[in-house]
Protein backbone atom coordinates (compact mmCIF):
# COMPACT_ATOMS: atom_id res chain seq x y z
CA UNK A 1 0.00 0.00 0.00
CA UNK A 2 1.49 3.31 -0.90
CA UNK A 3 1.73 6.23 1.31
CA UNK A 4 -0.56 8.20 -0.37
CA UNK A 5 -3.59 5.43 0.41
CA UNK A 6 -2.60 5.26 4.27
CA UNK A 7 -2.85 8.94 4.58
CA UNK A 8 -6.18 8.88 2.25
CA UNK A 9 -7.26 5.95 5.06
CA UNK A 10 -6.52 8.29 7.80
CA UNK A 11 -7.62 11.10 6.66
CA UNK A 12 -11.29 9.70 5.97
CA UNK A 13 -11.08 8.07 9.48
CA UNK A 14 -10.36 10.74 10.90
CA UNK A 15 -13.37 12.72 9.38
CA UNK A 16 -15.91 10.10 10.47
CA UNK A 17 -14.63 10.07 13.77
CA UNK A 18 -14.81 13.42 14.41
CA UNK A 19 -18.35 13.60 12.21
CA UNK A 20 -19.40 10.70 14.60
CA UNK A 21 -18.77 12.76 17.61
CA UNK A 22 -20.29 16.21 16.03
CA UNK A 23 -23.48 14.37 15.78
CA UNK A 24 -23.34 12.96 19.19
CA UNK A 25 -22.42 16.70 20.75
CA UNK A 26 -25.23 18.09 18.89
CA UNK A 27 -27.79 15.51 20.20
CA UNK A 28 -26.75 15.89 23.97
CA UNK A 29 -26.89 19.38 23.65
CA UNK A 30 -30.11 19.57 21.93
CA UNK A 31 -31.95 17.39 24.07
CA UNK A 32 -33.57 19.24 26.71
CA UNK A 33 -32.07 16.90 29.88
CA UNK A 34 -29.13 17.17 31.08
CA UNK A 35 -26.04 14.81 30.40
CA UNK A 36 -26.53 12.88 33.05
CA UNK A 37 -30.56 12.24 32.92
CA UNK A 38 -29.56 11.10 29.21
CA UNK A 39 -27.90 8.01 30.96
CA UNK A 40 -31.20 6.08 30.68
CA UNK A 41 -29.88 2.40 31.81
CA UNK A 42 -27.70 3.83 34.60
CA UNK A 43 -24.26 2.74 33.50
CA UNK A 44 -22.12 5.67 33.70
CA UNK A 45 -22.16 6.68 29.90
CA UNK A 46 -24.21 7.74 27.75
CA UNK A 47 -24.22 5.66 24.19
CA UNK A 48 -25.37 7.68 21.24
CA UNK A 49 -29.12 5.64 20.61
CA UNK A 50 -29.12 7.48 24.46
CA UNK A 51 -28.83 10.75 22.68
CA UNK A 52 -30.66 10.46 19.44
CA UNK A 53 -34.06 9.08 21.39
CA UNK A 54 -33.34 11.80 24.00
CA UNK A 55 -32.93 14.69 21.18
CA UNK A 56 -36.33 13.84 19.02
CA UNK A 57 -38.54 15.27 21.34
CA UNK A 58 -41.62 17.29 21.51
CA UNK A 59 -43.14 19.42 23.96
CA UNK A 60 -47.28 19.36 25.37
CA UNK A 61 -49.02 21.43 27.93
CA UNK A 62 -50.22 19.41 30.98
CA UNK A 63 -51.41 20.33 34.26
CA UNK A 64 -50.10 19.35 37.46
CA UNK A 65 -52.12 20.20 40.44
CA UNK A 66 -53.81 22.77 38.69
CA UNK A 67 -50.38 24.41 37.28
CA UNK A 68 -50.35 24.76 33.52
CA UNK A 69 -46.84 22.81 32.80
CA UNK A 70 -44.68 21.86 29.61
CA UNK A 71 -43.90 18.30 29.40
CA UNK A 72 -40.72 17.07 26.49
CA UNK A 73 -42.12 13.92 25.19
CA UNK A 74 -39.89 11.19 23.35
CA UNK A 75 -41.16 11.24 19.97
CA UNK A 76 -40.69 7.64 19.13
CA UNK A 77 -42.76 6.20 21.89
CA UNK A 78 -44.51 9.37 23.62
CA UNK A 79 -42.74 8.71 26.97
CA UNK A 80 -42.20 11.66 29.16
CA UNK A 81 -38.95 12.63 29.31
CA UNK A 82 -39.11 16.00 31.66
CA UNK A 83 -41.72 18.66 33.25
CA UNK A 84 -41.19 21.73 33.71
CA UNK A 85 -43.94 23.92 35.90
CA UNK A 86 -43.34 27.30 36.73
CA UNK A 87 -42.02 28.02 40.61
CA UNK A 88 -44.95 29.11 42.60
CA UNK A 89 -44.37 32.38 44.91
Amino acid sequence: MSSRSIRTIVIVTAVLVLAYWAVFAWMVVRSPLTYEAIDFNHDGSVSFDEADYASSFGMRTIYRDGTKCVEYFAEDDGAALKQVCPDKP
